[in-house]
């Protein structure tokens, strides 16, 4: 960050067209009045004088990771400052609720659409720093705005999380040029689809809000994975299952397709490596499509340009809002059995989907009492 300065900071953020010039001028004179925290316009700059004059010019978010005087408050203070940082959403209702199972959720409306965050206070006084990463998606500016929040987390355990509203451009001019180590300059954000007009939390509607998240390419590659499923199954069926397979996608038809999958696969890796091979690919059809039939859930693909295990691969997720959101990734579940050699280990995958559907169904009925 040589030769960086207030003034060249102040320039530059203008130029990136990240903040107009008069709030520039605003913040440059603010942070370099008499008895402000630099000495002057020729100041060279640290990370945190770089943070304190995006945050002067609204450009940050904070997410404190001490003691939180009220939770509740806490969370409020997130999501409001993301809503003004951003200035293209409304919010509002920010409650915290617990259910009968004293499970935590947080619950808040965003241009009046209901949101929820799955929230866990291990210390009871501290905020869920790893839920609000998960999840300040959600107060991103929407209407094909590019702007997202780019993360940085605090260095050391205790230290505050700092999110940065940018451009990917921008993003990477802040990331290059003043050293911020900001995570996530490789994600894409989808082109906005079309809202939903399924009634809410219907399958439809699901849906219709993955479609309206994914980039062109997924749900071209979701289209047709969906589409051609049955046929895909059957040619399957036909090729490797043996007579008397109990194909009627049950929990014991699963334990029934275990020993198929641990004659051919020693391990993690093998069953991984042979992902595109007709025989894992069928069986990841069929253990998906059987989780689709215990639990309220749909097929899913990404193509987010994430570093994270659920990125460019099929996966079946609850039908929850995003914020109970469990996804179980079937090609992952057959390799752990092929590691673990677990008897039952396939028929139990749905059990995730299940809580998640059981979770949000309680936050819901606490809400309303």
């Amino acid at each position: 960050m040589a030769d960086t300065t207030y003034q060249s900071l102040a320039d530059r953020l203008v130029d990136l067209g990240m903040v107009p010039k008069e709030r520039a001028g605003a913040a440059l004179a603010e942070l370099t009045a008499p008895g402000g925290p630099a000495p002057g316009p020729g100041a060279e700059l640290e990370e945190a004088d770089v943070l304190d004059f995006l945050d002067e010019c609204g450009l940050i978010v904070w997410a404190h990771a001490g003691d939180a005087d009220d939770l509740e408050d806490g969370y409020r203070e997130i999501i409001e400052s993301a809503a003004a940082c951003g200035g293209a959403i409304e919010v509002g209702d920010v409650e915290l609720v617990e259910d009968e199972d004293g499970e935590e959720s947080l619950h808040f409306l965003r241009d009046g659409e209901s949101l929820w965050w799955a929230v866990e206070h291990q210390s009871g006084d501290h905020l869920d720093l790893l839920t609000v990463m998960e999840c300040i998606d959600d107060l991103e500016p929407g209407g094909g705005d590019p702007r997202m929040f780019y993360a940085l987390p605090g260095a050391e355990p205790g230290e505050d999380d700092v999110y940065v509203l940018a451009t990917p451009e921008q993003a990477r001019a802040l990331h290059d040029e003043f050293d911020l180590d900001l995570e996530g300059l490789d994600r894409v954000k989808a082109a906005p689809g079309e809202p939903p007009t399924a009634d809410p939390g219907t399958l439809d509607w699901y849906m219709q809000a993955d479609r309206a998240r994914m980039t062109p390419p997924a749900r071209a590659y979701l289209d047709e994975w969906t589409a051609g499923m049955g046929e895909a199954l059957a040619a399957w069926r036909a090729k490797y299952l043996p007579a008397g397979f109990p194909f009627d996608f049950s929990p014991a038809s699963l334990d029934a397709l275990e020993p198929l999958v641990l004659e051919r696969h020693p391990d993690w890796d093998s069953v991984i490596a042979a992902g595109a091979d007709p025989f894992v690919e069928g069986a990841v059809r069929y253990l998906g499509e059987s989780m689709l039939r215990e639990v309220p859930s749909r097929w899913g693909y990404q193509d987010l340009g994430l570093s994270d295990s659920h990125d460019r691969i099929p996966m079946i997720r609850s039908n929850t809002p995003l914020g109970f959101l469990q996804a179980i990734v079937p090609l992952h579940r057959l390799a752990a059995l092929a590691k673990r050699r677990e008897a039952g280990l396939l028929a139990d995958s749905a059990d995730l989907l299940q809580d998640a559907v059981d979770a949000h169904r309680r936050a819901v009925a606490a809400r309303r009492t």
